[in-house]
């Protein structure tokens, strides 16, 4: 396989943590951090970023391979449990993601659709995705990223005119407990970037891209968060599942075309399958170094099947994985913090023996 430059991982990374955060990030940060929300995401792009450093260091030490596989190498069991916790891990968000998805799409789109109908086609489209390989993920991020950015610049001009300034005062009122409970709620989302580099090998994941991916799509966030609170209000969004769907519903290009929401949300709705195929591939290479004997390839529909299961499995209903998100936090410190910590003095250098001679 050829190796994929920083520029892609840069798109991958902006892929991975864009495109299901884009959905309710307003809503997790407006109700805490109110105005002053985009600091609690700041906050935890900079710790993300640390921890990323942290990584990167490790990941020079063991040029053309993957942290795991280095760390079952040295230490067969416990390097063997933690790949088995991050596949658990993974197996998590992959679940909340994907039941998002399918409910997102049920309550916007497809009412009338029973949810059980909507998800296995979520899943069987998520299977596939995987089942392509890191190519395909990167194709998916080349496409569909720059487009990206270039609806964000649409939605930005096309809703300046709805925008109230005074939804964003006091400026200087800064409600410091807010702001960190906040960073509390958000450093999962932000930090599930660290599984990338931990599972991917080392030929694939460039430092640089991470590091640019994870600016890019912090401020690509940043942008949207205050779009949100300053066209649709901080009361509102506290209260709307999707309130980011409620901006790009005040999109209007022309007079006869009123559901140009559905043009945006049919480019979006890719990334987000990106994003859950890329988990899917990423525990099917996890369970390949646990057991090399079992082909990561033919995992990946057991694994999508999995999510989709355990996505309707638990969590009821939406609002149920709203208030998920403050217990997420305490796997986020373990995973995207603890380990990476543990992972880089665990595997520091050994000292050469000297010989001395005779």
């Amino acid at each position: 396989m050829k190796t994929i430059t920083t520029r892609q991982v840069a798109l991958l990374a902006v892929l991975y943590l864009f495109s299901v955060n884009y959905l309710d990030i307003a809503a997790k940060l407006s109700e805490f951090a109110h105005q002053h929300g985009y600091i609690s995401h700041l906050l935890s792009v900079l710790v993300t970023l640390l921890m990323l450093w942290i990584v990167s260091r490790i990941i020079r030490r063991f040029s053309g391979r993957n942290v795991v596989a280095a760390m079952i190498d040295r230490y067969p069991l416990m390097g063997r449990s933690i790949a088995i916790l991050y596949m658990f891990f993974l197996l998590l968000l992959s679940a909340g993601e994907m039941r998002i998805c399918v409910d997102f799409t049920n309550s916007s789109l497809l009412n009338r659709t029973p949810i059980v109908v909507i998800g296995l086609i979520v899943a069987a489209t998520v299977v596939f995705i995987a089942q392509g390989g890191i190519r395909t993920l990167v194709g998916i991020a080349e496409i569909y990223v720059p487009i990206w950015f270039m609806l964000l610049l649409m939605i930005v001009v096309t809703t300046w005119r709805d925008v109230e300034i005074r939804n964003l005062q006091p400026f200087f009122h800064f409600h410091w407990t807010g702001i960190f409970h906040g960073f509390w709620i958000i450093f999962s989302s932000v930090g599930e970037i660290i599984v990338f580099p931990l599972i991917m090998s080392g030929k694939h994941y460039k430092s640089k891209g991470g590091y640019s991916g994870l600016l890019i799509s912090g401020l690509y966030l940043v942008v949207f968060l205050l779009m949100v609170q300053l066209v649709v209000g901080i009361p509102l969004s506290t209260k709307l599942m999707y309130p980011t769907y409620e901006l790009v519903r005040q999109v209007q290009v022309t007079d006869f075309m009123d559901r140009f929401d559905l043009l945006l949300v049919a480019l979006w709705l890719p990334t987000v399958f990106g994003k859950l195929g890329f988990n899917i591939y990423l525990m099917a290479n996890l369970l390949h170094i646990i057991v090399p004997k079992v082909s990561g390839r033919l995992m990946v529909a057991p694994m999508g099947a999995l999510s989709y299961v355990c996505g309707m499995w638990f969590f009821k209903n939406p609002v149920q994985q709203v208030n998920f998100n403050e217990q997420l936090m305490l796997f986020a410190i373990v995973f995207e913090i603890g380990i990476p910590l543990l992972l880089f003095f665990a595997l520091w250098p050994r000292r050469k023996r000297r010989l001395h001679s005779g």
